[in-house]
């Protein structure tokens, strides 16, 4: 019998089955994974604060650089804030957020502001540092926090309640309360912005480039400027003791409209989570666009020129990473021993 003639005899035998199945085990792709991959989503969505806020715009830019460099449309949806979208992501109908430090911490479990705890929401990555302020008419008498005595300051904030404690830290620091202030109520920063520009209250509240600043600084006579806070260590500690996870920065005169010298503000870390249901290779895909394209992100808007690599991962973070971040830092050697420790730490609250 020929070699020809002998193969088909050969493999139809349980010696020939067996060598079938071994070259069909050489030959398929490695890894569990790689059979059961499935492939990426063609859109998704990020969840921001209303139009106009600084939140929006980074939310907006984040969205920018992962639809033009991946095959992932992903879609900038506004909220009043994150009470409006933190039970869908923590329920798994949202797949990513902006939000900033403390209120990701208080939300994930359920202290501060929000009453009840959303534990299934675990952080991407962390962002640039935001500076929040009030912002008065440039000729204004206010020219630090402890001149809005007695001024009329928006207050209640239904739809963002964690700026209850953001705004308040900023009073303490000039020793006072909400209670030394005529508080005006609204809602979220739309409604801020609208009252301030009808002269309805004495200074508007936003974060230091954000794009209602320029808006009120084009339609207030004169232009309008930054109130710092008062820079001493007994404020200072009022401060994290009002609102914990914020420290003091100095913002140098001219780096946003409104910012006229170098001032003393209240900062935190804006970082954006995601559902602790979404797939690995989501999570990885979105950081490897961001972190391979972080030249392009970094110049989409003023607010996101610190929004760099060495800020992504870092030891302040007070939400769990989600897994596949993990993987993606942990590849890219910036997961260290003392970020493990940490990450064990907040799986236990």
């Amino acid at each position: 019998m020929s070699n020809h003639e002998r193969w088909p005899y050969v493999l139809t035998q349980p010696a020939g089955l067996v060598l079938i199945a071994i070259f069909a085990c050489a030959f398929r792709p490695s890894g569990a994974g790689a059979a059961e991959a499935k492939p990426l989503p063609k859109s998704v969505v990020i969840a921001t604060h209303a139009t106009g806020s600084g939140f929006h715009a980074d939310g907006s830019a984040v969205a920018k650089v992962v639809s033009g460099k991946s095959p992932i449309t992903m879609i900038v949806r506004p909220h009043p804030g994150p009470p409006a979208w933190l039970p869908a992501m923590n329920d798994g109908e949202m797949e990513f957020g902006v939000i900033v430090g403390s209120d990701g911490a208080t939300a994930f479990r359920g202290i501060g502001s929000h009453r009840r705890a959303y534990p299934s929401i675990r952080l991407l990555m962390i962002g640039a540092p935001m500076h929040l302020a009030f912002w008065a008419p440039l000729d204004s008498p206010i020219k630090t926090t402890a001149d809005l005595k007695g001024k009329r300051v928006p207050s209640g904030w239904a739809g963002l309640p964690i700026i209850h404690y953001t705004a308040g830290a900023n009073l303490v620091t000039g020793g006072l309360s909400w209670d030394d202030v005529v508080k005006v109520p609204v809602a979220e920063l739309n409604e801020n912005q609208r009252i301030f520009l009808e002269g309805r209250t004495d200074v508007l509240w936003h974060s230091v480039g954000a794009p209602a600043v320029q808006e009120a600084n084009a339609r207030i006579r004169g232009g309008v400027r930054l109130v710092p806070i008062r820079n001493t260590p007994e404020s200072l500690k009022r401060m994290a003791a009002f609102n914990p996870g914020t420290y003091m920065m100095v913002v140098k005169k001219g780096a946003a409209v409104g910012v006229v010298e170098d001032v003393p503000v209240q900062s935190e870390d804006i970082c954006v989570v995601v559902a602790a249901h979404l797939p690995d290779e989501v999570v990885q895909a979105v950081l490897n666009v961001l972190w391979e394209h972080n030249d392009e992100l970094r110049k989409v808007t003023p607010r996101m020129q610190s929004w760099n690599r060495q800020r992504m991962v870092s030891t302040a973070a007070a939400v769990p990473f989600h897994a596949g971040a993990i993987k993606f830092f942990r590849d890219k050697g910036v997961w260290s021993a003392d970020m493990e420790k940490l990450q064990r730490e907040l799986e236990k609250r």
